[in-house]
């Protein structure tokens, strides 16, 4: 293997098994980039193949050879849905959508299936002439109507629907995490479509210098590797809490940080007033529409400002109930579960483990420190 080679086997893998990481972390669960880690995976496929091929490797495994590509028109798609995800503040995936997915699925499925049926010999003799050809330099496939649909114009007519989108995005939101977001995913998708309509200009120009043939698939590698750098970069810092951009859960929020404080404010007034925090299963929806708000907004909100979850908003005001009442002498006779029960808290276990988390210590800890202070 050259470097090329080793440097595209690099990040085909990382594309394949990054988003399988962040997916498994988030029990599958959809939030807001799940499209991108869709992306990602599919493009490390692709890169993964054009190794085969350039590394030759793809003689000792003939089966994997495609006669057609199906990873391309996949990648529209889920940049289109993902572009829907982070523009819209409560995304619902709708039945068009299901089908808009399902409709390039299952030609990739055709693609696939036909390359399937395809006897192993022949695919053989294929690639043995394939790896012969001494023409000057990659054809032009847009010269193909075919091909020049799939390369061009429907890749052209997603481009269109998402600047719709980036451009009603901007109008509405003047977060700047946001608009970052927004402006780094733009440039991507924009580089993405431009290489894919002038490759054969860029494929020629290094056949010239380098008078390599196959030249098409070395940069294909370095692009494909390039862009899945940027991808997994962008998953990387919203997953990690970078403030750079939107948590991977509010990406697509309209809601602006001026907004954070009254939506807080409004909940702790709330929550301190009618001692909701004593209610064991207080929700968030309940607290939202109490607020006045919308559960994703308040979750926001206290995520940005407070820099805690929800649950360890309403376990604060629990554990300093529950403070009061093992330091008040006429609960002695209460044992900690019950306290726990009292302050709101549904079991024990659970008490122990908030009380824990929020002081660094049990209760039975701080019952003996306070013992000792008065003693």
């Amino acid at each position: 293997m050259n470097l090329i080679t080793l440097l595209g086997a690099g990040f085909g893998l990382m594309a394949v098994f990054l988003p399988l990481f962040f997916m498994c972390q988030k029990r599958f669960q959809n939030d807001g980039y799940l499209y991108l880690y869709g992306c990602l995976y599919i493009l490390g496929l692709e890169l993964i193949y054009k190794v085969l091929i350039q590394s030759r490797i793809i003689l000792d495994v003939p089966v994997l050879y495609m006669t057609g590509r199906l990873h391309n028109l996949l990648v529209y798609p889920f940049l289109f849905l993902f572009v829907l995800s982070i523009t819209n503040p409560v995304f619902k995936v709708k039945i068009w959508h299901r089908l808009l997915l399902c409709g390039f699925g299952f030609y990739a499925l055709y693609v696939l299936l036909v390359a399937l049926k395809i006897p192993t010999d022949d695919k053989l003799e294929m690639l043995r002439l394939f790896y012969q050809d001494k023409r000057p330099g990659p054809y032009d496939y847009w010269k193909n109507p075919i091909s020049l649909l799939k390369s061009t114009l429907i890749p052209l007519a997603f481009l269109g629907l998402m600047g719709y989108h980036f451009y009603r995005f901007r109008k509405r939101s003047t977060d700047k995490p946001s608009a970052r977001l927004l402006n780094i995913l733009s440039l991507i998708i924009v580089v993405y479509f431009l290489f894919n309509q002038f490759s054969n200009l860029l494929y020629r120009m290094v056949h010239e210098v380098s008078g390599y043939s196959l030249v098409e698939w070395p940069v294909d590698i370095i692009f494909l590797s390039f862009l899945i750098l940027l991808f997994s970069i962008l998953a990387l810092m919203v997953n990690t809490g970078s403030t750079l951009f939107p948590s991977a859960k509010y990406a697509g929020s309209a809601l602006l940080s001026s907004s954070y404080q009254d939506i807080i404010e409004r909940a702790k007034q709330m929550v301190e007033e009618g001692e909701l925090y004593k209610r064991e299963h207080l929700t968030l929806s309940e607290l939202s529409t109490m607020v006045g708000t919308n559960s994703k907004y308040l979750s926001q909100s206290i995520n940005a400002k407070l820099q805690c979850s929800f649950v360890d908003f309403v376990n604060g005001y629990r554990i300093e109930e529950a403070k009061r009442l093992m330091l008040d002498e006429t609960n002695k006779s209460l044992t900690l579960e019950a306290i726990g029960g009292l302050a709101g808290f549904k079991s024990k276990s659970v008490f122990f483990r908030a009380f824990k988390k929020a002081t660094g210590m049990t209760p039975n800890q701080f019952l003996k420190l306070q013992s000792g202070i008065d003693s």
